[in-house]
């Protein structure tokens, strides 16, 4: 197939200026690499039309064949950038010679699913974010109350990490906050179920913590990506006791008046008290305090958080179509799935890339190595024992690590490699905008845009020369 290369990019405006970034990754000998292309100062409007047409211009110059070497292009979303019709990924789709899959972060895909589920919350006094926010901006301007805490309250928007550092921060504050403000003024402090649904907040945006993070490995595959989904949710709706996915005739026979439900998934009211008594001593005994009718609001807001996340993050599916719509799971590229599939199947997985696979002879190569890899696994206990042990966190280097001797699936995995390139979300092009805001800071802001994208380069210098050498 020769090399393929995959891209992502978003836009981002820093001190007036507006930066394009790209990244492209590609494989070669059984190694993804994920490397930056280049930060596209932007001079004009940020239309699909403008971007699109930076991008051409600087693959044309860099990679003349681009349009039949591209494979994948990642976007944060945004209609600017998938719209079926002038959308940049549309655009380059229409550009590319072959068959291209396109990808919707599934960062950003978990960001909205946290950001509407904390929007709904509705609490016994009104809307839960409006509180927040009055809260925090008084803890935010009480200068002796920083200067005693060495620490000033983070800011409180609806994006689940900032979301979630907010109530951790208060929680592990909590005493000295209501100290503060019994003397300075009682007035300020929020109603004391207030802290019971922080620590829902807290307790549920740990567990999102662990798999963002984890999100934003530079090799990593579309198939890890969605099994950290489901490893986020199965755990939550094991602690929590949540029961589904039902169907709507089961979901309408439930009893509400001991269970909460969402969508496919119900929880009992007993549960949810259970998992806020599991955040601790001061947490249940505010809870108890409360007023039958308060108890009850709390049990159905945070039911209903947590069964819209579970729902939300179960519903994220990062490959999408030319019109952005769910579409079908990219093909398998590890060895230990591979295995999985008969010839027939992988046949038609090979069909979509006949034309990309120039010529018959490498067709048969590729599916003859396929019936070479099941009879291998079959008929030996050794291989089949170490490709038995991989799952889902199995990266691409380590699985094809397996099967390398005597180069004897060179081809498939050379395929596989290529389909492997597809970025799965735009967390790298992220970090590109966190490098590029530590370099240009304020008091660097005449850094000119060609000293800027030295200094990025020059990050992966050592990178780069290794593969040239």
């Amino acid at each position: 197939m020769g090399i393929l290369e995959s891209l992502a990019n978003d836009a981002s405006t820093h001190y007036g200026m507006s930066y394009f970034d790209n990244r492209i990754r590609f494989h070669r000998d059984g190694i993804l690499y994920n490397v930056h292309a280049l930060a596209i100062p932007m001079f004009e409007q940020h239309t699909s039309k403008n971007m699109s047409n930076l991008v051409a211009r600087f693959l044309d110059i860099v990679c003349s064949d681009w349009r039949a070497k591209l494979i994948g292009v990642s976007t944060d979303g945004a209609s600017a950038m998938t719209g079926p019709v002038k959308g940049v990924a549309t655009r380059i789709e229409k550009e590319a010679k072959y068959k291209i899959y396109r990808i919707w972060c599934g960062l950003h895909q978990l960001d909205l699913v946290m950001k509407y589920a904390y929007e709904a919350l509705q609490c016994p006094d009104g809307e839960f974010n409006k509180i927040m926010h009055s809260f925090t901006g008084y803890l935010r301007r009480q200068q002796k109350l920083i200067n005693d805490m060495q620490s000033t309250c983070p800011k409180a928007t609806t994006r689940w990490t900032a979301m979630g550092g907010t109530c951790n921060w208060m929680l592990e504050r909590r005493v000295p906050l209501l100290e503060y403000i019994a003397k300075d003024d009682p007035t300020k402090a929020p109603p004391s179920w207030w802290w019971v649904v922080i620590a829902a907040i807290n307790a549920l945006s740990e567990q999102v913590n662990i798999v963002f993070i984890k999100l934003q490995a530079r090799d990593l595959l579309l198939s890890q990506q969605a099994t950290a989904f489901d490893e986020l949710a199965v755990p939550i709706c094991a602690q929590i006791e949540i029961d589904g996915p039902y169907t709507e005739d089961q979901i309408a026979a439930i009893d509400e008046t001991t269970n909460c439900t969402f969508s496919r998934w119900s929880i009992s009211y007993q549960n949810i008290i259970n998992y806020l008594y599991d955040q601790g001593t001061f947490i249940e005994d505010t809870y108890n305090q409360l007023s039958i009718q308060s108890q009850i609001e709390i049990i159905h807001m945070v039911g209903l958080l947590i069964m819209q996340i579970v729902d939300g993050v179960l519903n994220i599916q990062a490959e999408r179509d030319s019109a952005n719509l769910s579409a079908d799971n990219l093909s398998p590229v590890l060895p230990h799935q591979l295995v999985k599939i008969p010839g027939r199947e992988f046949t038609k997985i090979v069909s979509v890339h006949v034309n990309r696979l120039k010529g018959a002879e490498l067709v048969d190569k590729l599916e003859l190595q396929h019936c070479q890899l099941l009879f291998a696994y079959q008929h030996e206990p050794s291989l089949k024992s170490a490709l038995n042990g991989c799952d889902g966190n199995t990266s691409f280097e380590s699985g094809w690590s397996i099967v390398e001797g005597a180069s004897r699936f060179n081809v498939l995995k050379d395929f596989c490699g290529g389909i492997a390139t597809i970025f799965p979300n735009t967390a790298t092009v992220e970090s590109d905008f966190s490098v590029l805001g530590w370099e240009k800071d304020e008091y660097r802001k005449s850094l000119t845009d060609l000293s800027l994208e030295g200094i990025m380069q020059c990050k992966q210098f050592d990178l780069m020369s290794s593969l040239v050498e």
